[in-house]
């Protein structure tokens, strides 16, 4: 499949996302199934239809992918627990779509029980991009953390509505993301395992070397052994107090010069030579086993990059590549995974982070381009961001009687020069990342952090006030509020 696809092809998406949407106007949105870099909504109906909108490198695209996804293909999306698009869509109606006028963005019109809302997605660049925008343009989910103005401009024209593709024309639009996204899934984790191979290959290849020096330099204790048998044989002729002293060796008549401790009896120096050599005897044999240990890893290193070599297709594939075949490969890489748990360890993930979006703690917003606001993501890193992460004089909000984010006001010691109108933001955010989020109006707490305690075997994100002030705030990202 060389041919270029259509969701990079303004002429070619148009007609098949309006004789798509002829289909399913006004149906309801019974699931939202959010994973990294991709979204699948799921809509009521017998023929099962679902959208797929992915932002994966290789495979920014959409796709009308019906029904129950192929076995390999389900096992590599694991969803994201907790993601907030899940709820902001829930119960949702689509309503109509189209291409917005001056870029490849498509945009849903939804109905929801919290108003109007607009999903976009970009698709063009590496990671392409998704947001929701309520019925103000106000950003209700984005992501990632900086959207392309396009995703987030107030009001650009959608594109006059085109007429609709023909039904074998769809069909083979929805035959092209599924295989491209198969071959995403395929090659993103042939590439995962075959770095953690290779790493480990190297590693045992180094451990190896610098183990195989250290033996070299071992002497296992020989030379101590000949000083303190040497010693031995001339006890009665060495003194106390003595730092040194030159003597023939019996074994082959030359001369050995022995370090004594001038500290020490001439039979406690001898003690101390024998224990010496003992101890690197003992240190020798120890080097010598972790060297076969060592020499074992990497010969098993060496056959699981072996292993693994046949099962990678490269992202090259030949033009005659099929769905099915993908799908095998696949698989085989995903047996190979499980019959080697250890090869990915901790790295392990079915999902590829855009190199340009580093791992870290909290959501991060700015107000007015100065004040730093932080949202916790999880009970776990609520906890991390008030007992941990924060500031005593930093501001904490969350809203009020209802389970939802810590929210932190970064107020570089001074919570009292923080303006009103970037208090009532930040409550705006905490309002919108709780589960109070489609509610008109909702009740914020704030305070200084030093007033926020957690109580002695609580869960995580259990948090007391010791004192509090309220307000109430309307859910959502307002003007002068940008993801971090």
């Amino acid at each position: 499949m060389t041919a270029a696809v259509p969701w990079r092809d303004r002429d070619r998406l148009a007609p098949l996302l309006e004789s798509w949407l002829a289909g399913v106007r006004g149906r309801q949105l019974y699931r939202t199934v959010v994973g990294p870099g991709w979204v699948r909504l799921h809509l009521v109906g017998d023929d099962r239809p679902a959208l797929m909108l992915t932002m994966l490198p290789g495979a920014v695209m959409i796709a009308p992918l019906a029904g129950t996804l192929p076995g390999p293909l389900h096992a590599s999306l694991t969803p994201t627990t907790g993601d907030p698009l899940v709820e902001l869509l829930r119960d949702a109606t689509l309503t109509g779509g189209g291409l917005l006028a001056d870029d490849l963005v498509v945009e849903l019109d939804l109905d929801t029980g919290g108003g109007r809302r607009r999903l976009r997605q970009q698709l063009f660049g590496s990671r392409g991009g998704l947001t929701l925008l309520d019925a103000d343009h106000r950003v209700l989910y984005t992501a990632f953390g900086s959207p392309h103005p396009c995703l987030v401009a107030p009001g650009p024209a959608r594109a006059t509505p085109p007429a609709p593709a023909a039904a074998e024309e769809v069909d083979a639009w929805a035959a092209a993301g599924l295989h491209r996204l198969v071959r995403q899934r395929e090659i993103a984790l042939a590439e995962a395992l075959g770095r953690a191979a290779t790493r480990a290959r190297d590693a045992a290849g180094r451990l190896v070397t610098n183990l195989a020096r250290d033996l070299d330099r071992a002497d296992g204790g020989e030379a101590r052994r000949r000083d303190a048998e040497t010693l031995a044989a001339y006890l009665h002729t060495v003194a106390r107090g003595q730092a040194s002293v030159t003597l023939t060796d019996p074994r082959d008549g030359t001369e050995r010069t022995i370090q004594l401790d001038p500290a020490l009896a001439p039979h406690a120096n001898l003690e101390r030579l024998f224990k010496q050599a003992r101890k690197g005897e003992r240190g020798r044999e120890v080097v010598a086993g972790r060297l076969a240990d060592a020499r074992a890893q990497l010969a098993a290193a060496e056959a699981l990059v072996g292993d693994l070599a046949p099962l990678i297709a490269g992202p090259d594939q030949a033009d005659g590549d099929t769905t099915g075949a993908a799908l095998d490969r696949l698989a085989a890489l995903q047996a190979f995974r499980r019959a080697h748990p250890d090869v990915l360890s901790e790295r392990r993930t079915t999902g590829v982070q855009a190199p340009d979006e580093p791992a870290r703690p909290f959501r991060r917003y700015r107000i007015d381009d100065a004040w730093e606001v932080w949202v916790g993501r999880s009970s776990e890193e609520n906890d991390q961001l008030t007992h941990r992460a924060s500031h005593p004089r930093d501001l904490w909000l969350h809203a009020q009687g209802v389970g939802g984010s810590h929210v932190i006001i970064r107020t570089g010691g001074r919570p009292d020069q923080v303006p009103r109108a970037v208090l009532e933001r930040a409550a705006a955010l905490a309002a919108l990342h709780s589960k109070a989020r489609h509610s008109a109006l909702v009740p914020v707490i704030y305070t200084e952090r030093r007033y926020v305690r957690k109580p002695r075997r609580a869960p995580a994100g259990t948090a007391v006030c010791l004192q509090e002030k309220n307000l109430f705030a309307e859910p959502g990202v307002h003007r002068g509020v940008e993801p971090a």
